[in-house]
């Protein structure tokens, strides 16, 4: 998308300065400039390797979630499920069924990678525990590592945000610089306006195809969440009810729950 707005201000550029200037070299330029912007579109429409990224990062989050709740009984997995290898496999094997008719591409080979083959040596160990252990590990190394996550992604999100509105607004007062020259008749028949103009709206399309606003809301609010819940699961919640808040956690986590905020924030 970066690559094909350039191009297509880079042509709109060159075809301004061929009908002030009658240069045939330039209005070459501009005419291929315009056929690639066209070329990087249609190349882009029939790319998958986004698809590809997204199906492929669902499962490696849907992994780590499942394997969290496992270790320190979350959710369906709680201490009192009499299988939990068997819980387990089920779960997964659902998912990542869903996953595949979405474009993930299975590489287990045989049955020893499927299901309960998942399930390490390190996660019985942990499952094993004791609740107050198991607590310790999960806020340490699950919550407290996504809650600094999520601070600096809404942090990296906010300054994009900020310097994306800063080039717009620059832009703008530039087309409007240049509208009052022309008007006074300053730089002569050169009209800067319609490309500063393109220039800023291109800027606005890029903020909003990276979402920098939404995304700065999106993380801050999980942020916040995962922040309450964590002194919550510190201090007052109790064995019964801890399966229910890690999964809850789990939820706050989930790659599906940010996107539901972005669409939401915008």
């Amino acid at each position: 998308m970066r690559w094909q707005l350039g191009v297509l201000l880079s042509a709109t550029a060159a075809a301004m300065f061929a009908e002030r200037t009658g240069s045939d070299a330039a209005a070459v330029v501009s005419a291929l400039l315009y056929a690639l912007t066209i070329a990087i579109g249609l190349y882009s429409a029939r790319r998958r390797a986004r698809a590809h990224w997204q199906a492929h990062r669902a499962v490696a989050e849907l992994l780590k979630s499942l394997a969290w709740q496992y270790m320190v009984h979350g959710g369906v997995l709680h201490s009192r499920v009499p299988n939990a290898d068997a819980v387990f496999a089920e779960r997964l094997e659902e998912r990542l069924s869903e996953l595949r008719k979405v474009g993930w591409e299975d590489p287990r080979n045989g049955p020893a990678g499927r299901g309960a083959g998942q399930i390490t040596p390190t996660m019985r160990a942990v499952r094993a525990k004791t609740l107050e252990v198991r607590r310790d590990i999960y806020l340490r190394e699950r919550l407290l590592e996504q809650h600094a996550w999520y601070r600096r992604k809404a942090a990296l999100a906010h300054r994009s945000a900020a310097r994306w509105s800063s080039v717009t607004a620059s832009l703008t007062l530039l087309a409007l610089l240049a509208a009052v020259l022309r008007a006074a008749d300053v730089i002569g028949r050169w009209d800067l306006t319609g490309l500063f103009s393109a220039s800023a709206a291109a800027a606005v399309a890029w903020q909003e195809v990276r979402r920098h606003r939404p995304l700065t809301y999106a993380h801050s609010l999980v942020e916040q969440d995962l922040e309450t819940l964590r002194v919550e699961m510190t201090t007052t919640v109790t064995e019964d009810q801890w399966p229910a808040k890690v999964a809850e956690a789990e939820r706050l986590v989930s790659p599906q729950h940010s996107d539901w905020l972005v669409r939401f924030g915008n």
